[in-house]
């Protein structure tokens, strides 16, 4: 699969590590991990190593059957992230990634330093009471960067062997930073005595490093990838012992639409006619040095009745070390009139010699169908953003079909974590645009006294509410402008090429962006009014009064529900500028009697919490 390495590699060289001198569309690899997060806020905390001896030989896990987090029967730590989203042709479905984020998708406490020790990837105690003649090997399967940012010369990934006795690690093998290239195997005989014992244990780690260039902190996010597959340590090996006799998964099933990962399920019954694709397709390896006979089945599961779907089973044989495109065939009935919310399971399966590994003879996927559209799968494998000199009133746009007229009435963005959260502080406008021969043509919308955000809900998604109400149907472009020079970033999923509906304008008109990926920019639409639960806005519970609005010189606001102390107020004029700012008291009065007249946006920040709510304000003298 090298040809796929490097038409990866061609379309994602516009990358750009310090801070350029003119206006530029920027990928900046490697973010903040949205589903690692939500993971660990849904499990208990990961659970110490067990007791020594606790494993037997043979030791093997290619990481297929457990999901973020590594096997706690087999690994002790909680650092590497276990997915399907990095790795470019793995040998089975599953990796683990090792990084410069922490078990949460946060940067360490050590970030700053450059390198420093980042991930662990450490197996539980395994018992290797042997003698030389046994001949034990580890082995596993390694790729530098993948679909994330590649590891510098001074950047490496390492391996460690535990002395039992002294309870001290030691470094048997280690490689430096370099680029994408197809997996490579690695065979390291086990002989020295000292490391025959019971309660023997191993362990991978990543040294990592950020940029020291002062003036890029808005770029410092995620970096030093490494992926690694197929961990296999055994008695009666050899250096020869290459051969894995296996038939796996290697690419996961996805979305069964055709350019969007979901859309509204009131939508669906108009979109399908365009949408839905004729195949769920994957990629099946044969890692075995013998043809093998395959045969493939597809379930599709209503998760709200329990009904299944079960096109027929086919069969054919895979020669050895092939890989094929399979494609499963299916006409899954939907009942269009079944709430306004929907929810499938589809599992693939393969069924293989019995001698066979079953770990990863099954893939299984999600399809949601809600109320908004996503051209994302909702992992950020990058950030996207405009960067450089006179960029600061910058704007991006995604294109949306709406297949059902509807009411926009939200937007989610995904803002990746940078380090120092340097992003946080950089307004921007919310802006809807309409459709003028396929770029962005007249404003429909625009809300200012916007910044980024980070979110610690299950959804990690920042939802913005829109201040009013916006008729959708056809195409429509929904994005943002910036206010500073700094890059805002986007999440950016490289895992769907979406760049023909991706736009910018540097001030000299819209262009197509040229860099791969889907922007995570999500339209929020219902026929009915939201129940907002992000922490973007005030509780429910309470009520904001803002009055009079018109304003001559004085204003004052009335929350029901919060002490006054709690919030900060800042009023924005038009272009995104902040004009006044206060600690706010309850039910005090406001001058802006040195304001112009005119329209300003109104914001107010619950100082412990980060809620906030934002009004239009006008002024009139």
């Amino acid at each position: 699969m090298s040809f796929l390495i490097k038409h990866i590699v061609r379309s994602l060289i516009l990358f750009f590590p310090f801070s350029p001198v003119f206006s530029q569309e920027i990928i900046l690899y490697g973010t903040g991990n949205p589903e690692a997060r939500q993971f660990y806020s849904l499990t208990k905390p990961f659970k110490k190593a067990l007791s020594a001896d606790t494993l037997e030989l043979p030791f093997l896990d290619d990481f297929s059957n457990t999901k973020v987090l590594p096997d706690q029967t087999k690994w002790s730590d909680n650092f590497a992230y276990i997915n399907n989203k990095y790795p470019v042709f793995p040998i089975s479905a599953g990796v683990a990634t090792m990084d410069a984020y922490d078990f949460n998708g946060s940067h360490y406490s050590n970030a700053g330093s450059s390198p420093y020790i980042a991930d662990y990837l450490s197996s539980q105690p395994v018992n290797l009471d042997l003698n030389p003649s046994d001949s034990i090997y580890l082995s596993f399967f390694y790729q530098a960067k993948g679909l994330g940012e590649k590891p510098d010369t001074e950047d490496s990934l390492c391996l460690e062997f535990y002395y039992t006795e002294l309870d001290t690690w030691t470094k048997v093998w280690a490689i430096p930073g370099e680029n994408l290239h197809d997996f490579k195997l690695v065979m390291i005989p086990i002989t020295n005595p000292e490391f025959l014992k019971k309660g023997f244990r191993f362990r991978f780690y990543n040294i990592a490093s950020q940029s020291d260039d002062p003036y890029s902190n808005d770029l410092k996010s995620d970096v030093d990838h490494w992926h690694i597959d197929y961990v296999y340590l055994n008695k009666n090996r050899n250096q020869n012992d290459t051969v894995f006799r296996d038939v796996a998964f290697v690419t996961p099933v996805t979305s069964i639409l055709n350019d969007y990962e979901t859309v509204p399920w009131t939508h669906l019954e108009k979109a399908h006619k365009t949408q839905r694709k004729t195949y769920i397709n994957t990629i099946i390896r044969n890692n075995d040095n013998i043809t093998r006979n395959v045969t493939r089945s597809l379930t599709m599961t209503d998760l709200s009745n329990s009904y299944t779907y079960k096109p027929t089973p086919t069969s054919n044989d895979i020669l050895a070390g092939d890989s094929v495109l399979h494609l499963y065939s299916y006409d899954y009935p939907f009942d269009y009139n079944s709430g306004d919310s929907a929810q499938f399971l589809i599992r693939a399966i393969i069924q293989t010699d019995v001698f066979d590994y079953k770990a990863n003879d099954t893939l299984e996927y999600i399809q949601d169908f809600k109320n908004y559209y996503a051209f994302d799968d909702g992992s950020s494998e990058a950030g996207y953003g405009i960067r450089g000199d006179n960029s600061s009133a910058a704007s991006v746009a995604v294109k949306f079909e709406c297949f059902e007229p509807d009411s926009l009435r939200a937007v989610d963005f995904y803002f990746n974590q940078v380090l120092n959260d340097v992003n946080l502080d950089n307004y921007f406008y919310l802006k809807v645009w309409s459709d003028n021969n396929g770029k962005p043509g007249s404003l429909l919308y625009s809300q200012i006294g916007l910044k980024p955000e980070y979110s610690n809900t299950l959804n990690e998604f920042v939802r913005y509410q829109l201040d009013s109400v916006i008729a959708v149907s056809g195409i429509f472009y929904l994005g943002y402008t910036k206010t500073v020079e700094e890059m805002l970033n986007l999440g950016l999923d490289l895992n769907r090429n979406n760049s023909s509906k991706n736009f910018y304008n540097m001030g000299t008109g819209w262009g197509n962006s040229q860099i791969p990926g889907a922007i995570m920019i999500r339209p929020i639409v219902s026929k009915n009014s939201l129940v907002m639960t992000s922490p973007n806005f005030l509780s429910q519970k309470s009520e904001v009064l803002l009055y009079p609005n018109p304003a001559n010189d004085i204003f004052r606001i009335d929350i029901e529900g919060y002490a006054a102390s709690e919030f900060y107020l800042y009023i924005f004029d038009i272009t995104g500028k902040i004009v006044y700012e206060t600690q706010y008291t309850s039910d005090a009065q406001v001058y802006i009697g040195h304001l112009n007249e005119g329209l300003y946006m109104l914001s107010l920040i619950n100082t412990q919490s980060g809620e906030k709510t934002s009004h239009k304000l006008i002024i009139r003298h």
